[in-house]
């Protein structure tokens, strides 16, 4: 059933969110409301990551990953080190390693067309930058 070529031509989409609960001085402070709006981020985050997944799946693959404050920067991959180091803003979102999107989570729609711009360019190595 699997061709192997297949996984080649896929476009890895990368999505690096701040951590949540920092900024937070634990979870007695904060109020119900920051609770719940938080709650139901996440929650979208992930229904539109599953929904993209279903959508594209033959044709991605989806890595989430959190920026912790906590962490040290080389902690993680060099590609996502140096973009740390330049101050793109979390959460941001690489498809093939270029920065498509930063300091906010795309919705579902600003999600596919960002996913069918790479897929519809015939050469997906996008250069430059």
């Amino acid at each position: 059933m699997g061709c192997s070529h297949m996984s080649k031509n896929k476009i890895k989409v990368e999505i690096y969110e701040g951590d949540p609960f920092t900024g937070c001085c634990g979870p007695g402070i904060a109020s119900v409301s920051a609770v719940e709006r938080l709650r139901k981020m996440l929650m979208e985050r992930n229904e539109t990551v599953r929904a993209l997944r279903e959508e594209f799946k033959e044709q991605i693959e989806i890595e989430r990953q959190i920026i912790s404050g906590r962490r040290k920067y080389d902690m993680y991959p060099p590609h996502v080190c140096k973009h740390l180091m330049v101050g793109t803003r979390v959460p941001f979102v690489l498809i093939n390693g270029q920065v498509v999107s930063e300091g906010a989570f795309p919705s579902l729609d600003e999600f596919r067309l960002l996913i069918r711009k790479y897929l519809d360019s015939p050469h997906q190595e996008i250069s430059g930058q």
